[in-house]
């Protein structure tokens, strides 16, 4: 009888551990969009089944939602190294022989400009309007010497590759020598014939 009791117990006991391990937990919302948690099921709501003791859980549940708060860190994004940089058009040296002619300068970059890397490009050390443009035409250059420089710089300013500078001449016009046209031009003078002898005279 007393072994009978004990099993009974025993029995009763692993019941009651076996229920407090596994909670049934229903979730609604009212008309007013309050959330709330009861032991026993309403109209529209949600069972959740909680594995282990309330206190296990509740101590869990802020660890847990930090953990998939935290995202993995991304991988810093590989910097572009340029290998090169240059104004291949017009060719250093080039002249230009009217002060409204089309000086077209020409850009290239290799690799390509990086999606955080700003191409600037100066005349005469003036920035020219036109940030990442790989093509500017200038026109009305003043006549003189000029040079051409393009620059890549990184997102907080800092030099990244620079071009060799490319000089070009604007020059004016040349006109023919008025020396040699015009009223200073002499007329062509008659070439003189040469006198026939004088016949001789008579004894």
């Amino acid at each position: 009888m007393k072994t009978w009791l004990v099993l009974l117990g025993c029995l009763l006991a692993f019941a009651s551990s076996a229920q407090s391990s596994r909670r049934e937990v229903w979730q609604w919302k009212d008309a007013n969009g309050v959330t709330h948690f009861s032991d026993y099921p309403a109209p529209g709501a949600r069972r959740i089944i909680l594995n282990g003791s309330p206190s296990s859980t509740t101590a869990a549940s802020p660890a847990s939602a930090a953990a998939a708060a935290r995202s993995p860190a991304q991988p810093a994004a590989t910097e572009v190294v340029y290998d090169r940089l240059e104004i291949w058009s017009p060719e250093s040296g080039a002249n230009f022989f009217e002060a409204d002619s089309v000086v077209n300068i020409r850009i290239r970059a290799e690799p390509e400009l990086g999606p955080t890397h700003r191409l600037l490009t100066y005349l005469d050390g003036k920035l020219l309007p036109g940030e990442n443009a790989l093509e500017h035409s200038l026109r009305n250059v003043d006549r003189g010497v000029h040079s051409v420089t393009s620059v890549i710089v990184s997102r907080d300013g800092r030099e990244l590759i620079r071009s060799e500078p490319v000089v070009f001449h604007v020059r004016q016009p040349s006109l023919p020598n008025p020396r040699s046209q015009g009223p200073a031009l002499r007329p062509p003078q008659p070439v003189p014939m040469p006198r026939p002898p004088a016949a001789p005279r008579g004894g």
